[in-house]
């Protein structure tokens, strides 16, 4: 339960950001440890009009799917399906990383550096050239190798492997078109085989390439243009999932508590990547990054999780054994003083019982 003083500056902080232009905002917290438990939403789930947004609300998790990705490639490194330093010329046909050569030595490239963005790879997800295609056929599906394809041929490297690091979706479908041909089985089969099915996460699914589950989710918007009418197939491996909160919590969760990885094979996931750093501006921000995943410190607070670029976010406090995941729905507003105020409700709590 959340004592009545800390929900309504919670309240309050979902109201913040549906002021600050969101369309709608929810979170959800989980600290057990402190008995803390809350959960709110305020807004709509279109601007404009569209259902209440309610706790449970179906939303795209655009980069937080990167750590699901993470999960799947990492967890068969631990079956020994492959190595993390392998070369993706022993792992992937010839013929493939012949038609996407335009991105580089990829050969030479290894899914450890494909992780933790340290590939060069350039990002067709900002390529302008990407943008105007995908504006003129909103409705088109794009294939996972489409999208490599489309990178190939209008980018150059950032720099050679493990000489640099650059946040890539890139990076990601080329991920998931390995665990793909390790498995030979879909992505979302795979996800829901290792992720999905073993922690109930019942109402998650890869948009655009498997059937929906639950509601309709709640529109996304950059800005004040609406984007739910753009193929969910743009940013697959690298963001495709839809979820909810309780979902997430139940991801968050599982992965800390050893239901997905054992805790050796999982520690590769938090090898923090030596040079990581974000440019100032970039709507993803962490202080530290492994493979998929990212930590930070928001008020005092140690994080490790991950957010995605429509505001989706979904954090583990390794210290309070608290979980915070939530969402506004809109790349334009930062979520930063929503998490914020996550975190400082924690410390309240935490402060009270000692």
């Amino acid at each position: 339960m959340m004592p009545g003083d800390l929900a309504a500056h919670l309240n309050a902080a979902l109201v913040d950001r549906v002021t600050a232009g969101a369309p709608g905002a929810l979170a959800r917290l989980e600290a057990p440890l402190l008995g803390l438990e809350w959960a709110g939403a305020e807004g709509r789930s279109a601007r404009g009009g569209g259902a209440p947004l309610q706790p449970d609300t179906p939303f795209r998790a655009a980069s937080v799917t990167k750590t699901v990705t993470a999960v799947a490639l990492v967890g068969l490194a631990g079956e020994g399906r492959l190595g993390l330093d392998q070369p993706l010329g022993e792992l992937l046909p010839a013929g493939l990383l012949g038609r996407l050569r335009g991105l580089g030595d990829l050969p030479a490239i290894t899914p450890r550096q494909l992780l933790a963005h340290t590939a060069g790879l350039y990002d067709y997800f900002h390529d302008r050239a990407f943008e105007a295609r995908v504006a003129a056929n909103p409705a088109s599906p794009w294939g996972p190798v489409d999208l490599l394809e489309h990178a190939a041929g209008h980018g150059e490297p950032s720099f050679p492997p493990d000489e640099g690091f650059s946040y890539s979706d890139s990076g990601y479908v080329l991920a998931g078109l390995t665990i793909e041909h390790l498995v030979a089985e879909p992505l979302h089969a795979v996800y829901r085989a290792q992720v999905l099915d073993p922690l109930a996460m019942d109402a998650t699914y890869l948009e655009g390439h498997e059937p929906a589950r639950g509601g309709e989710p709640a529109h996304h918007y950059r800005g004040e243009t609406d984007l739910s009418a753009v193929t969910p197939t743009i940013d697959w491996a690298g963001g495709g999932l839809v979820t909810t909160a309780p979902d997430l919590v139940r991801f968050v969760r599982g992965l800390w508590a050893g239901q997905l990885l054992p805790a050796q094979v999982r520690a590769e996931m938090t090898r923090w990547t030596p040079g990581a750093c974000f440019p100032p501006g970039i709507a993803v921000r962490y202080d530290d990054y492994g493979l998929g995943i990212g930590r930070v410190a928001i008020e005092g607070l140690e994080l490790i999780g991950h957010t995605g670029f429509w505001g989706a976010f979904a954090w583990y406090a390794p210290e309070l054994d608290a979980v915070l995941v939530g969402t506004h729905n809109d790349a334009a507003v930062d979520r930063a003083p929503l998490v914020a105020e996550l975190c400082r409700a924690l410390r309240r709590r935490a402060n009270s019982q000692s």
